[in-house]
């Protein structure tokens, strides 16, 4: 029953042909749905970098982004990616940039088996063009951390401070990406690790904020 119960569920995550939003067939995430959610985009300002929200506090969006990285629907990674690409092609129309993301916890990753953050990242590089270079080893973890869901504000910054490193420094600018913004406390530790070693953080892209 079990078996069955997988290849069932299989075949519906791989038959899916229905937009998420508006249910037009053929299309996950439809062009019109993702040009509607683009306008709600909005760029607010951390530790003075500018970071740009595709989405605000946008409940169907955050489901989703919580299927893909904790239900596997890899379904889902070309339409995100497109829509961070798009936060990319903003921030930059000439310059070569490189993207990273906010790393993940250890413990999400073991029980993921795979890291959807980095992979959204590298896939919205190769969208957005070759000027865009995603760096795997530039950010990583810099000590043990809990997951920041069900912390308040106050255990979110003890949890991310000094959560991150940058192994060394780059004369390229530098985007980073992240799946949503509720306090800022991770993109905070992000920007600090990358500015210990001097590294010019030109923007931030996250998919939804709730900041």
């Amino acid at each position: 029953m079990r078996t069955n119960k997988f290849i069932r569920d299989f075949a519906n995550l791989i038959s899916q042909n229905y937009c998420y939003f508006c249910g037009q067939i053929e299309e996950i995430i439809c062009h019109k749905c993702i040009k509607e959610l683009i306008q709600e985009a909005k760029i607010q300002y951390l530790a003075e970098v500018p970071v740009l929200s595709m989405t605000l506090n946008n409940p169907t969006m955050s489901k989703l982004i919580s299927s893909y990285k904790d239900h596997g629907e890899a379904n889902l990674m070309v339409p995100f990616s497109k829509i961070i690409s798009l936060g990319l092609k903003y921030f930059s129309k000439q310059q070569h940039i490189t993207i990273v993301n906010v790393p993940s916890t250890a413990q999400a990753l073991q029980k993921r088996g795979l890291d959807p953050i980095t992979l959204l990242a590298i896939s919205a590089c190769k969208i957005a063009g070759k000027r865009f270079t995603h760096d795997p080893l530039l950010l990583q973890n810099n000590k043990h951390r809990n997951d920041q869901a069900g912390l308040n504000v106050a255990q979110r910054n003890i949890n991310m401070k000094d959560a991150f490193k940058a192994n060394y420094s780059l004369t390229k600018p530098v985007i980073i990406i992240d799946d949503l913004i509720t306090t800022g406390s991770s993109l905070r530790a992000s920007l600090a690790a990358l500015r210990q070693q001097k590294i010019n953080v030109k923007a931030c892209v996250v998919m939804v904020s709730h900041h």
